[in-house]
């Protein structure tokens, strides 16, 4: 099974930091304590930032990630999709359109 980036289930604030250190099997302490500096000596605001935005992306440690659904006909065109990766057009399939075809007079 693929490993995941999650929340930590052992959280201090949102778990960004356990997360990340379970993810390369660190110790959370280290991770935290790293993290901490950075913030502080980056002037707060970017790392900050970052913790908040990594809090609201990364999903927590049980979650499911979503699966994608297959539609039946395509939003755009009204067509049935077949999903088989087949993306000519189909309709009017074998007829000769004289739209850009030249004349020869």
């Amino acid at each position: 099974m693929q490993k995941r980036l999650t929340k930590s289930q052992d959280k201090i604030l949102a778990g960004v930091f356990g997360g990340i250190a379970n993810y390369f099997n660190v110790d959370p302490a280290w991770v935290r304590i790293i993290g901490a500096a950075l913030i502080i000596f980056t002037g707060f605001f970017p790392g900050t930032a970052l913790y908040i935005i990594a809090a609201m992306v990364m999903p927590e440690a049980n979650e499911v990630a979503p699966r994608a659904e297959k539609h039946e006909t395509d939003y755009q065109t009204g067509r049935p999709n077949t999903m088989d990766g087949d993306f000519t057009k189909s309709d009017n399939d074998g007829e000769k359109s004289d739209d850009n075809q030249d004349d020869k007079n």
